[in-house]
């Protein structure tokens, strides 16, 4: 497997993500400011046409950028688990992320995912006696608390920028890892 390119994991997951959030916010702007929710029915003009072919497209655009941010995250998971597949891992990159689609079930399937990442990574560094930096397990098991704490209805306003700040170091400590890892397993860096 080829290296993990940092730039283009990092910025696929964050600009995929803050890109969509500032096209929804901007679409929700758009419709407020033209007045379409109130006038839409009454005076369709050339102008509200306009607004709101720019609000469907805007949305269109913002759904397909989180999608896509989305979408190289679960990669990730998936390359990550890839990367430490020796017959003694916890699961396979097949089930780290698909258990994740698992309506309430994914509650439980996080921490087996990312945590138990950490911790499978950890131990197979130490089994096979590598010289690479290990995980910290406590950020990657705070990274799932506040995934969840995200998906908790007013605990997700609370829980949003250190979720943030912590989802950008874990991404980029796994990316390192895998990158090492990959790196170890081609040869290119001695034990």
């Amino acid at each position: 497997m080829k290296r993990l390119s940092k730039w283009f994991y990092l910025g696929s997951m964050i600009g995929g993500q803050v890109g969509g959030v500032v096209m929804l916010t901007a679409a929700a702007v758009i419709l407020v400011v033209s007045g379409i929710l109130s006038n839409f029915v009454v005076n369709l003009s050339y102008a509200g046409t306009w607004a709101l072919v720019s609000c469907i497209l805007l949305l269109l655009f913002g759904c397909a950028a989180i999608l896509f941010g989305a979408t190289i995250w679960y990669l990730l998971l998936y390359r990550a688990w890839s990367a430490i597949q020796d017959g003694n891992a916890s699961t396979t990159p097949e089930k780290a992320v698909g258990f994740i689609f698992i309506p309430f079930y994914n509650f439980y399937w996080v921490f087996k995912a990312w945590y138990g990442f950490a911790r499978d990574y950890n131990r197979y560094i130490e089994r096979n006696a590598l010289n690479t930096p290990r995980l910290e397990e406590s950020l990657f098991l705070a990274f799932c608390i506040l995934f969840i704490c995200g998906m908790v209805p007013f605990l997700n306003y609370l829980a949003g920028l250190p979720f943030l700040a912590i989802f950008i170091i874990t991404a980029n400590r796994t990316i390192n890892a895998v990158s090492g890892l990959l790196a170890l397993q081609a040869g290119t860096i001695n034990k």
